[in-house]
Order: C-alpha cells, then structure tokens, then sequence
C-alpha cells in the first residue's frame, strides 16, 4: 500500500485559530457533562485544558459507536468523541479551562468509545481528609489521575522547561548526546546504585551521565542530555526519587566555576522567559508565582552561608563547621538572598573535597575544598556542578587517596591521557526545578510515574 499524503492535509480551521462563526470539528475526552431543561454542557479535555460546548435540545443530536442516535444523558465522562458545531463568544470562568473567551455550539456528538467500568474516576471530585490519603490515591490510579488538569498544567510547564532547556543549549552551541544508562561503574561511587545482573556480569544503573558527558567535552566541547537517572537511596520524603530526570549540561575551555555559574543562571533566564511566554494558563490555573532571578545573583562559600545563618539568627541550630547544609539552611539562606537581593536563587560554593565526588577539582588555594557548587531555589537545591579534574595524573592521585582502584576506571582515565581541555558542568533535577517553579511541596507530583522505595507501578 501507498499512502497518499495528499489526502492527508492538515485541516484549515482548528479550535486554536478559529474566530467566532466558523464551523469546526473538535475531538477530545469529555471531562465533564451537564444536563438542564434547555439542553446542557458538554466540557471537553483537550491537551492544553477544558472546552465549553454548549447543547441546545431542538438542534443538538448525538450518536453512538454504531451510529445510533442517542440522548445527551447517554454520554458520560473519559468517553472519547468527536464535536461538530459553531464556534462563539463566551467568558468562561473555570480556571481550568484553557479556551475561556470561545465555546462550541453543538450540532451533532459522534461517540469513538467508551469507557467500560461504571465506575469512571471523577477528577473533580478528588477530595481526601489529609493531603497524604490524596496523593496515595493519585500515585495508585496515575493512568487516570492525570487527566485532572491540575496535574496536567504541572507536567505541560515541565515540558515547556526541558524544552526550553533544549533550545537554549543548543542555540548556544552545545550539542545533544544520548549515554547508557546501563554502566560497569557508578559515576559518584557509594552504596546508592542499583546493581544489576547483565547476562552474569554485575553491572548498575547509571547515577549520573558524568562520565559520559566529559567524554563528550573531548569531542564536541559542549553537550548536553536529558535522560532518566538513577538513585538506590531510602529516602521516603516529599524531595527526593529514586529514578527522575537529570538535565545535563558539560563544556570545555572553561577559566573556572564561574564560567558555568553565569551559563547556568543565562540558562535559567531563558527558561522562565519560555515558561511565562507558553504557559500563561498553567501558571494562573496553579496560582504559580514565578521565581525571581535578577542579573546579580547571591554566591556564597559554604562557610560564608554558615556564618551568615548564624550571624543574624536565621537557624535554630548552629551548622558551622558542617560539611553541607542542612535543610533548615537551605530554607533559611534562600529566605535571606530574596528579602536582601530579591532573588529566589542563591550558589553555595568550595563544599569540602571528601564530600564531593572525586572528579571534583580541588581548590588550588585551599585543596581541602572544591571548586563545585549547589544552587539553591525557594529553599531546594536543584543542581550540583562545578568545575572538574582533567588531567590524568591528578584523577590518578585522588582515586589513590580515596582507596578506589584506578583500573576500574581505565575507559574513563583513557580519555584524560588522550587529553581533554579544562571544563565543567552541572545537572538540574528536572522534577525538583519543577516543584520549585511551581511551588508545589512534593516532587512526587513532578514525576509522571514517580518511583520511590514503596512505589514501582503504575
């Protein structure tokens, strides 16, 4: 058989470029229906929100799979089918739906199917005592959950971030890699990687694409990826995943951290310029206020953090001499960088070299620090990165220092003796950078089909 693409032209007025009269068709899932004296309503899902059309008894007819006239009462919600009718003015004033100022004046419904329990979950009637229960609920039945348009506004901005991740990367002269995800060695070494049985070898799922993406560097000096990674760690809090979706970012020539701080904030303007421009509806829908990030923004070494903390009293506990931050911290510093600097966004930097990874680079000044940082937002930190060792030698010393063994390494080290230029890099979490954007408390929320210690189906 032959296609013939000539017959398959895209159709010339669709719901998104119609002006009040036109004669349109609509496909959807019908979200919701309303019955009165004089006809009723139908609301219509489609992938950005609701629809409005609008039944009239005397001109409104409605058929079936089979092509049998039935009553508007013989539709139900999750139906799938097709609207003919007039487009109208209209002020609609459901949040929830994206098409506010038209609705559809229905001359005939044609049902394409059906659901088949009798049952159909009500998205608009997802209502629990305690926000625990309901998540429960939601995560249990995601297939169907998230067809709620809350849930769908949430994963539409996720979307427009990775997307805008994309195009600003590549517009800036990166180039998209693709790595595996099934590795000989985890890249942050540590007890949290899933080990694997590959045809008797033992092997794990990728933490990271570091490895990987400074291959990269070595070839197109600038790349990046977007891919699932993996994380074997207990945690059972409203933060953390075990499998979520790192945006990963490597480039070459760099003169120091600095270099990929600046990147990564031009990065973050970008993206919420895209999420503003594209996502108006979704913001209003979630009552999202967008995150500020001014053209300074706050960087900090991580004992200057401390000191700050505990200088003006904005912890409980005193974290100095800590070797990370703590949660409250991370709260509290953020707090402190919008009421002084107006800015939801705060680097912390130099954490100490044997809490980093040992591709981390050591300070020059000061070799018990790195030259890394976390970057923190509205209270989260939502990526890690610095600058990295790139020369042979000084991986090998390290690696000694750490008691790892450099030859299960020796793909990885293969590539600094060949020579690589100095570079670095970051990763975001695409689902925390998301909760934070939207100010959403579980991360859980951010994942499609969240995976965490209890939680491996849908």
């Amino acid at each position: 058989m032959l296609l013939d693409l000539t017959q398959h032209k895209p159709s010339g007025v669709t719901i998104d470029n119609c002006q009040a009269g036109d004669m349109v068709t609509v496909s959807g899932m019908i979200h919701n229906v309303r019955v009165t004296k004089w006809g009723g309503f139908i609301i219509l899902r489609k992938s950005r929100g609701l629809l409005q059309a609008v039944v009239q008894n005397e001109t409104s007819k409605f058929f079936d799979e089979s092509g049998n006239e039935i009553a508007l009462n013989g539709l139900c919600r999750e139906m799938a089918v097709t609207i003919e009718g007039t487009v109208g003015e209209a002020k609609i004033k459901d949040p929830a739906a994206f098409y506010n100022t038209i609705e559809v004046a229905v001359s005939t419904v044609r049902v394409l199917s059906r659901p088949t329990t009798p049952e159909v979950v009500d998205m608009n009637a997802l209502k629990f005592g305690d926000e625990e229960t309901l998540l429960r609920y939601k995560f249990d039945n995601r297939q169907v959950t998230l067809r709620n348009p809350r849930d769908m506004a949430i994963l539409k901005v996720q979307s427009t971030i990775a997307k805008a991740f994309a195009d600003f990367l590549t517009e800036n002269g990166f180039t998209q890699i693709y790595t595996p995800k099934i590795v000989s060695e985890g890249a942050e070494g540590g007890a949290n990687v899933f080990k694997m049985d590959y045809f008797g070898k033992q092997v794990y799922l990728a933490q990271s694409p570091q490895f990987y993406k400074q291959i990269g560097v070595g070839v197109y000096e600038r790349v990046f990826e977007i891919a699932p990674a993996y994380r074997a760690e207990k945690h059972n809090t409203s933060r953390h995943l075990n499998e979520y979706i790192s945006l990963d970012v490597e480039m070459g020539f760099i003169k120091g951290q600095e270099d990929v701080m600046t990147l990564e904030a031009a990065l973050l303007h970008a993206i919420i310029s895209r999420v503003v421009t594209d996502c108006a509806h979704e913001l209003a829908l979630l009552n999202a206020t967008v995150p500020q990030l001014p053209q300074q923004v706050p960087a900090w070494k991580l004992s200057e953090v401390h000191e700050i903390l505990f200088e003006n009293h904005l912890c409980e506990e005193d974290h100095r001499g800590e070797d990370d931050l703590a949660p409250e911290e991370e709260r509290a510093i953020c707090k402190y960088a919008l009421e002084q600097f107006g800015s939801d966004f705060v680097f912390v930097t130099h954490f100490p070299s044997q809490h980093r990874a040992f591709y981390a680079m050591d300070d020059p000044e000061d070799p018990s620090l790195t030259l890394s940082f976390d970057l923190l937002m509205r209270g989260l930190e939502i990526t890690s990165g610095g600058q990295r060792i790139h020369k042979e030698a000084d991986y090998r010393e390290k690696m000694l220092k750490r008691g790892m063994n450099p030859d299960n390494f020796r793909f990885y080290l293969d590539t600094f003796k060949n020579g690589m230029p100095p570079h670095g890099g970051f990763a975001i979490g695409l689902e925390r950078i998301t909760a934070c954007f939207l100010g959403i408390n579980n991360v859980k929320e951010c994942s499609m089909f969240p995976r965490d210690i209890n939680r491996v189906a849908p």
